[in-house]
């Protein structure tokens, strides 16, 4: 059974989200061995559920054929903080397994195509994060070129848990505090669960049914809603970092209704944990690596001719010891967690010249006494935290002290001389989470869809290189294209790796293999 043609707007889709309403298996009741037609028939019920007038027609897999584009069931408006683009929210069930159950409002934008007349179709963009607005990213002018906004109705979504989606919202002093992550310098995974169980029991309170469905699977089920939405007999769709996990699923789940695939910095769901962090830790000291040797290189780095090793391990010490001050806060003690992640986050771009600055900082930062400890205390008001967004998708197994040790000499061992990827917090947290993960790690089952396209710099520091290899050896029909230079997310690079995309997006051609760095 399928549906197409025209839908009459119900209570299902709404024009424009509430404000001020935001906040941190590809399982479920589907197999990888259900095909699209049980997956198409819950999703039609749950349309019809959620008040749409639906116009039927026959047929296995294939889209309905149609001399007139489809009647969009969105009603559209122009968006409250910026009337350039269109609001909208569709409404979905929170458990998909469950279609006539609790719902939520999935917030959607849309960027209309400058050139109507020669529109290819609904290009959807995934965020990042977890936790990244996808509302908020087209809002402020997005990243894609003027080709691509001429060619395509550009539309992104809050996902579920995602600041207008129903936001995950935890209390406000838990989510501020964080645990001793380093077991060098006193950590305990104990207290680490035991954060994580007080954690996770406030932002079910604070969140609701939402805390058992925010995994990666369920966003592509909302972006199917989406599709259906739009009137789209199939969408293209961009997908970058997390956003490349949900990309995953819908290409598993509704592989028929894509024309075009693009994960730009992909993540690689066929980890272990355990491989998970450590590939990590590598990816952080191959960056920081190429950090060190442009400062070795270049004189106008303000640490050439330091040894910038040496240097990052006397600032580590002094962090250790309490010592070190944060350079936006005076006031907040940066400890050796959170210089490891800082120093990471300046590789993103890459900010090479900016990590220098900050080093030489913090190296002539004169000795601060130490803080005194904190515990976590609850509020009893809540904050969002859509980082939590993590522990639905992934498994992260640590069973006690002796095993984090392990685990740690591992990640230090990685990822010399830095200590640990921030990723390494996220991984302790989430093995104490106790909330099981609604799609947890598996290798992705894509096939009958179209070509692939997945982007990868040579010199990530988040979502390896071996990730994207990994996930190009295991995805039939796709290509990966390396961008042979530094930081995270591909698309902008470079003239080279723009073109690529687009050329792919809106022609459907396979580039090259290989964009040098710019």
């Amino acid at each position: 059974m399928f549906w197409c043609g025209a839908f009459s707007l119900s209570v299902g889709v709404r024009a424009q989200y509430r404000r001020g309403s935001w906040g941190w298996l590809v399982g479920g009741m589907w197999g990888g061995d259900r095909g699209v037609d049980d997956l198409g028939m819950l999703i039609r019920r749950t349309v019809l559920a959620l008040g749409l007038a639906v116009g039927v027609c026959s047929g296995a897999v294939t889209a309905c054929t149609s001399d007139a584009e489809p009647a969009s069931a969105l009603s559209w408006e122009p968006c409250s903080e910026n009337g350039e683009f269109d609001c909208g929210t569709v409404t979905v069930p929170v458990d998909w397994g469950k279609p006539e159950g609790e719902k939520i409002e999935v917030a959607v934008v849309r960027d209309r195509a400058d050139e109507p007349a020669q529109k290819v179709g609904t290009l959807v963009s995934l965020p990042g994060g977890p936790g990244t607005s996808g509302v908020d990213e087209i809002l402020k002018g997005g990243k894609f070129s003027a080709e691509l906004r001429e060619r395509f109705d550009i539309v992104s979504l809050d996902p579920r848990g995602v600041k207008r989606s129903h936001p995950v919202r935890c209390d406000a002093g838990l989510a501020g505090y964080r645990p001793n992550f380093v077991p060098d310098l006193g950590g305990r995974i104990d207290d680490v669960h035991s954060y994580a169980r007080d954690l996770a029991a406030s932002c079910r309170q604070y969140t609701g049914a939402l805390m058992d469905h925010l995994d990666a699977a369920s966003v592509a089920r909302d972006v199917e809603a989406l599709r259906v939405a739009v009137g789209a007999d199939q969408i293209s769709i961009y997908s970058r970092s997390y956003g490349t996990m949900p990309a995953q699923s819908y290409a598993e789940l509704f592989p028929k209704r894509l024309r075009a695939l693009l994960m730009d910095s992909v993540d690689d769901h066929s980890l272990t944990g355990r491989a998970f962090m450590n590939s990590e830790a590598r990816a952080a000291k191959d960056a920081y690596g190429e950090f060190a040797a442009w400062c070795a290189r270049e004189v106008q780095c303000v640490l050439h001719g330091a040894d910038v090793d040496q240097l990052f391990g006397e600032v580590y010490a002094k962090s250790a010891r309490g010592e070190l001050r944060d350079l936006a806060d005076a006031n907040k003690q940066l400890g050796p967690f959170d210089l490891n992640a800082q120093v990471i986050q300046r590789l993103y771009r890459p900010e090479w010249s900016k990590l220098a600055t900050d080093l030489r900082a913090l190296a002539d930062q004169p000795a601060a006494s130490p803080l005194p400890p904190t515990t976590p205390q609850p509020q009893g008001q809540a904050v969002p935290m859509a980082q939590v967004i993590l522990c639905s998708d992934w498994r992260f197994e640590t069973a006690d002290q002796d095993q984090w040790n392990q685990l740690w000499r591992e990640q230090t061992a990685n990822a010399a001389p830095l200590r640990a990827h921030f990723a390494w917090g996220a991984g302790a947290l989430c093995s104490g989470w106790p909330i099981a993960p609604a799609n947890p790690a598996h290798l992705p089952q894509i096939i009958d869809g179209p070509p692939i396209l997945i982007m990868n710099s040579l010199h990530d520091p988040s979502t390896p290189h071996e990730w994207a290899l990994g996930v190009a050896k295991n995805t039939p029909n796709s290509t990966l294209l390396t961008y042979e230079g530094w930081g995270h997310s591909v698309y902008d690079r470079s003239p080279c790796t723009t073109s690529a995309a687009d050329r792919y997006l809106i022609e459907l051609t396979i580039p090259q293999t290989r964009c040098p760095a710019a």
